[in-house]
């Protein structure tokens, strides 16, 4: 082979991709397609309506990352005022639902990647957060 340690890189990253995306990236696209579904018809308690079919220990997960995930997508920024993890979601979605699905589909797949890159630990470059959850979320498209 021309490069062996390429090749050796590109397969162990190859390997960490399968049992990354079976750790993080199916809740992280779980969260955001309930999220899409909360867009289009709101029920009373956003939290419940976007954790309910995820498990309690990833939930607590999820709900702990979230405080931080928030904040760092710039569509959040009129939600810095918000004080509650429940009121950061309420004032994130509002937000969503004054642009175009397309636009959403795109800030929700990046709001997944940051998900999935918190649930992680952020071990990986942004970059690979991003690639492997796009390409998930392309695959279930």
């Amino acid at each position: 082979m021309f490069c062996p340690k390429v090749g050796s890189e590109i397969r162990a990253a190859y390997k960490s991709f399968d049992q990354y995306i079976n750790a993080h990236i199916d809740t992280a696209l779980q969260f955001t397609t309930n999220l899409q579904k909360f867009l289009q018809s709101p029920t009373a308690d956003i939290i419940t309506a976007l954790t309910g079919n995820i498990g309690a220990a990833v939930r607590t997960d999820l709900l702990k990352v979230l405080s931080d995930v928030i904040p760092a997508l710039t569509i959040a920024e009129t939600c810095k005022g918000c004080t509650t993890l429940a009121d950061q979601l309420q004032c994130y979605v509002t937000n969503l639902k004054k642009l175009s699905p397309d636009l959403q589909d795109g800030i929700l797949v990046k709001m997944a990647s940051k998900i999935a890159g918190a649930l992680h630990g952020n071990k990986l470059k942004t970059a690979l957060y991003d690639l492997y959850t796009q390409a998930k979320y392309t695959a279930s498209k």
